[in-house]
C-alpha cells in the first residue's frame, strides 16, 4: 500500500555540520533543488542535537545528513534517519597528496567512527604520517593540542579539525570532497523517499488500529510488535515496536496461533486476550492480539500515596533527623541502599521545610544525558541556539523554585556537570543557556546516593568541594535487614494497599501468619521495594489456591528466592525448610521423579533442587 501524493515527493534534508562542510554542501544545493529542500544547521554536538530535535518535533525534516562526530552523536539519539558522510579512498589519497605538497610531516585526525584503509598510505614516499582518532570535541581538542609541539606542517581532518588547525595557524586539508558530498545528498534523497513511504504505511496501520475500539497490537512472524493502539499502551507496560510478545504477555501465547485466554491480569485489570494468526496467501506473516479489559474501579483511580511505615527505633531516629534537617535552609544528603526509600525520605524533608507548599521536583542524575544537562536543569533563553523554542524554556531548577529539588544517584553525575551544580549551590541562582540574566533560587536541595561519596571523592570521581556543599546534613537510611521489626508493619501496610488495588478480600492476620516467619528470616537485598514487589506477586498468586494452607505450602515455589540461602537468608529455617522439602517431594512425585521438569515447575535451578535433595537425605541419615 502506497500513497502517491505529489506534495510529499520532495525530500526534506537537513545538514548538521559546521564551517567548511556547511559551505561545501551549500554550494551544491542548486544541483538538487528539483528533488529536495535542503537546509543547513551550522552547529556541533549538544547544540546540534537540540536544534535537530526541535526540527523533528515540528515535523519539518525527513532525513538528516552529517559527518564525523556529529553524525555519530545524532545517529544514537534521533528518531529520524541520519546518513553519515563516508570517506572514500580517493578522498583520503587526494587529501594526503595535497598535504604532502605543503609539508612532509602530516597529522591525520578523524573521528573513530570514520573507518578508512590506511595501508595505501604506507606506500607514499617522502612523507611522515601520524594518524589519530577521537570521540568527542574535548577529546579532539586534547589530542590536537598535545600533538602540536611535534611540529606538523599540515593537518588532514574533518571540518572541525580544520577549524582547530586554522586557529593554530597550521595549514590544513579537509578530508571531504564535493564529489563525496554530492553522493551523500543523492543517497539521502533515496532514503528519505523510502522512509516517508514506511511512515505513511505505518500511519495508516496506526489509524486503523486507533479506530478498532479495542486494545489491539500486531506482531510479525518472530512475534515482535510492529503496531499497536493507545488502548494497548494503557494496559501493557513498556510496550514499544520491536518488543517480543513474551516480554509483555505470558510466554505460553507463543505456543499457539489461535487462542483466547480469560482472567489475564494487565496493569491491575483483569483482561480477556485473544490471538489470531494473520496469513497472506499461504504464508504466515504475523498475529493480531485483541485485549478486552474490565472497567477501572474507583479504588484504582484514588489510590492513597505511599508513605514511610515503621516501628523500629532506627527509622524513628532517621525520620526525626529528616524533620529537623528539613526545617533548616541547608542541603540534606540521604544515604541508603537501593530500595530503602530515599525519595520518600526526601518528601519528608520537603514536608518539614518552609517550602512545603511549593513544588517537589525529583531527577535521577544517572538518567540525564550529559549533553542535555544544562538545557534540562538551567533552561534556555529565546534564540539560545538554532531553532530553539520561541520564548525559551524554563529548566527543572526554576520549576522547583520556592520548593524542593531532589537529586537521586548524585554520585553518577559527570565531573563537568558537578562543577556547574556547585556554582548553583554556591550562588543560589541559575542562568538559562543563552541568557544574560540569572534567576534567583529559593530551593531546598536534597541529594541521595547509594555509594559512599567520600570514597568517590578519594577515587577522584566526585568533587570534594561539591561533597562538602551537599554534606551539610546527612541522614543514613537503614536497610530493611537492619530493622527487622519494621517487616511486620510494612507487610500489613502493603497487604491493605494491594487488597484495595486488586479488590481482593484477604484475611490480613491469616496471611501475615503464613508470610512473616519466612520474611523475618530473609535478608531483603532489595529492601522495602523488593518487599512490596514480592508481596504483590504472592497476593495475586494466592487466588489460585483454595485456602491459605495450600498457599502457604506453595510459597517455596512462588518465591524461591526466599529459600535459596541468599543474603541474610539463613541456613536453619526449621519448619519452613521442612515445608519447602515436602513441596519438592510432592512435585517430584507429580513428574514421576523427573528432576528437570520438577525444577522448572518449582521455579528453581536443577543445581538448587539437587542441593535441597542432598540436604533432605542428610537429615534423614541424621534422623532429623
Amino acid at each position: 500500500m502506497e500513497f502517491e501524493n505529489a506534495e510529499l515527493s520532495r525530500a526534506r534534508i537537513c545538514l548538521i555540520g559546521n564551517s567548511k562542510l556547511s559551505k561545501m554542501v551549500h554550494s551544491l544545493i542548486p544541483e538538487f533543488q528539483a528533488a529536495a529542500d535542503i537546509s543547513i544547521i551550522d552547529n556541533i554536538f549538544s547544540d546540534a542535537l537540540l536544534s535537530a530535535r526541535h526540527l523533528v518535533e515540528q515535523g519539518n525534516v525527513d532525513i538528516f545528513v552529517s559527518a564525523g562526530a556529529n553524525a555519530y552523536y545524532l545517529k544514537n539519539t534521533l528518531p529520524v534517519p541520519v546518513v553519515a558522510l563516508k570517506i572514500r579512498q580517493s578522498d583520503l589519497i587526494s587529501a594526503v597528496l595535497k598535504a604532502r605538497a605543503i609539508s612532509h610531516k602530516i597529522l591525520i585526525l578523524l573521528h573513530e567512527d570514520q573507518a578508512v584503509e590506511w595501508e595505501l598510505l604506507s606506500h607514499l614516499p617522502g612523507v611522515e604520517i601520524v594518524q589519530k582518532s577521537y570521540v568527542t570535541a574535548d577529546d579532539a581538542n586534547n589530542i590536537f593540542h598535545s600533538l602540536r609541539q611535534q611540529g606538523f606542517g599540515a593537518v588532514v581532518g574533518s571540518s572541525y579539525i580544520c577549524d582547530l588547525a586554522e586557529q593554530a595557524g597550521i595549514p590544513y586539508v579537509m578530508i571531504y570532497s564535493r564529489a563525496s558530498c554530492r553522493l551523500l545528498l543523492r543517497r539521502a534523497i533515496n532514503l528519505a523517499g523510502e522512509y516517508k513511504r514506511e511512515r505513511q504505511q505505518q500511519a495508516f496501520a496506526d489509524f486503523l488500529l486507533a479506530n478498532t475500539g479495542t486494545a489491539t497490537l500486531v506482531t510479525n512472524r518472530e512475534e515482535r510488535v510492529i503496531a499497536f493502539n493507545d488502548q494497548a499502551r494503557e494496559l501493557l507496560a513498556n510496550l514499544y515496536r520491536g518488543r517480543r510478545i513474551d516480554k509483555l504477555l505470558d510466554k505460553r501465547f507463543l505456543d499457539t496461533d489461535d487462542t483466547v485466554a480469560e482472567g489475564i491480569l494487565l496493569n491491575d485489570r483483569l483482561c480477556r486476550v485473544g490471538k489470531r494468526a494473520f496469513d497472506v496467501g499461504e504464508e504466515r506473516v504475523g498475529h493480531v492480539y485483541s485485549i478486552k479489559a474490565a472497567p477501572v474501579s474507583r479504588v484504582e483511580e484514588g489510590r492513597d500515596p505511599v508513605e514511610l511505615v515503621f516501628r523500629s527505633r532506627r527509622m524513628h531516629e532517621a525520620t526525626r533527623l529528616l524533620s529537623v534537617y528539613g526545617a533548616t535552609p541547608g542541603s540534606v544528603l540521604l544515604r541508603g541502599e537501593t530500595g530503602s526509600g530515599k525519595e520518600l525520605a526526601a518528601r519528608e524533608v520537603h514536608r518539614a521545610s518552609v517550602n512545603r507548599d511549593g513544588p517537589f521536583v525529583a531527577i535521577n542524575c544517572a538518567a540525564i544525558p550529559s549533553e542535555l544537562f544544562e538545557a534540562e536543569l538551567f533552561g534556555y533563553a529565546d534564540g539560545a541556539f538554532t531553532h530553539a523554542r520561541s520564548g525559551g524554556k524554563s529548566g527543572l531548577l526554576e520549576a522547583a523554585n520556592n520548593g524542593t529539588f531532589f537529586m537521586d544517584e548524585i554520585n553518577s553525575l559527570p565531573m563537568p556537570q558537578q562543577a556547574k551544580l556547585l556554582r548553583v549551590l554556591q550562588d543560589r541562582e541559575v542562568r538559562p543557556v543563552g541568557s544574560r540574566k540569572s534567576v534567583a533560587l529559593n530551593v531546598k536541595f536534597v541529594a541521595a546516593c547509594n555509594h559512599d561519596l567520600m570514597e568517590e571523592v578519594r577515587g577522584g570521581r566526585f568533587r570534594e568541594d561539591l561533597y562538602y556543599r551537599l554534606n551539610v546534613f546527612t541522614v543514613q537510611l537503614p536497610s530493611l535487614r537492619e530493622r527487622p521489626e519494621d517487616i511486620e508493619p510494612l507487610t500489613r501496610y502493603f497487604i491493605r494497599r494491594l487488597s484495595a488495588r486488586y479488590q481482593m478480600d484477604i484475611e490480613e492476620d491469616a496471611l501475615c501468619e503464613a508470610l512473616l516467619p519466612v520474611f523475618l528470616h530473609y535478608g531483603w537485598p532489595g529492601n522495602v521495594r523488593q518487599l512490596e514487589n514480592l508481596l504483590e506477586r504472592l497476593m495475586v498468586s494466592s487466588s489460585m489456591y483454595d485456602n491459605l494452607n495450600e498457599f502457604a505450602a506453595a510459597i517455596p515455589h512462588l518465591a524461591p528466592e526466599l529459600f535459596d540461602g541468599g543474603p541474610g537468608g539463613g541456613t536453619d529455617q526449621g519448619h519452613l525448610r521442612q515445608k519447602e522439602q515436602e513441596e519438592i517431594l510432592r512435585v517430584l512425585e507429580q513428574f514421576n521423579g523427573n528432576r528437570s521438569q520438577a525444577a522448572e515447575y518449582l521455579g528453581i535451578s536443577q543445581t538448587t533442587l539437587w542441593r535441597r535433595l542432598k540436604e533432605l537425605e542428610k537429615r534423614k541419615q541424621q534422623g532429623g
